[in-house]
C-alpha cells in the first residue's frame, strides 16, 4: 500500500493505493472473461469491480480500493486480488480473453427495472433511492418485497440478472422463483 486516507463515500472506512510488482495489462482481458461482473476499459486500461462493499479498480500497476473497512481488511482484499489474478495467468491457456468494452447500469438503468411503486418496504422513501442503495451495495434486491410478487415476474428475473452481473451473489432460493 502506497497511500491510505479516509474514504470520501464513508469517512468510517480507508481508501487507498498500492503498486504491484509486476504489469498486469496483458492478464486484464483474461480477468475480464472470468469476472463477469467487471467493467472492463481497455483503452485506460483498467477493471472495476466490486468486492461486497468494497470498489476496487485495478490498473496494470496499481490498485485502488475504496470503503474498506481498515489496513487489516485491506491486506486481506489485496491478498485475494492477487491469488486471483495468479489464478487467471496460470489459466489463460483455457481462457478466451475478453476485450469487450463493459460498463455498470446506472441507478436509473436499474429504476426502470423495479416495481415503482414507492412502498418503502425496502426503508427507502422511493423505489430510485433503492435503486441507487442496491447499486452501491447498501440494499439487497431481496429488500423489494413487491418484485416478488407474481405479477412482477418478468421484473423481478431481469433484476436478478443485473444485480448478478453487478457482481452480488443473488441467494439460489431467489433465482428459482416461479
Amino acid at each position: 500500500m502506497t497511500y491510505i486516507a479516509p474514504c470520501i463515500a464513508d469517512p468510517d472506512k480507508i481508501r487507498l493505493f498500492a503498486e504491484m510488482s509486476t504489469d498486469i495489462g496483458e492478464v486484464m482481458p483474461y480477468l475480464n472473461a472470468v469476472m463477469k461482473n467487471a467493467t472492463y476499459n481497455k483503452n485506460g486500461p483498467n477493471l472495476t469491480f466490486m468486492k461486497e462493499f468494497r470498489l476496487v479498480t485495478l490498473y496494470p500497476r496499481k490498485i485502488t480500493m475504496a470503503k474498506a473497512l481498515n489496513t487489516t481488511d485491506a491486506w486481506q482484499v489485496l491478498s485475494w486480488i492477487k491469488d486471483m489474478i495468479n489464478d487467471v495467468h496460470e489459466r489463460r491457456d483455457s481462457i478466451t480473453p475478453d476485450h469487450e468494452l463493459r460498463s455498470r447500469p446506472t441507478a436509473l438503468q436499474i429504476y426502470g427495472w423495479l416495481p415503482k411503486t414507492n412502498c418503502k418496504d425496502c426503508g427507502e422513501l422511493t423505489c430510485l433511492a433503492f435503486a441507487v442503495k442496491l447499486l452501491l451495495g447498501q440494499k439487497s434486491i431481496e429488500q423489494c418485497s413487491p418484485l416478488f410478487s407474481p405479477e412482477h415476474a418478468e421484473r423481478r428475473e431481469a433484476m436478478l440478472e443485473i444485480v448478478a452481473a453487478i457482481g452480488y451473489e443473488v441467494p439460489e432460493k431467489l433465482g428459482s422463483q416461479d
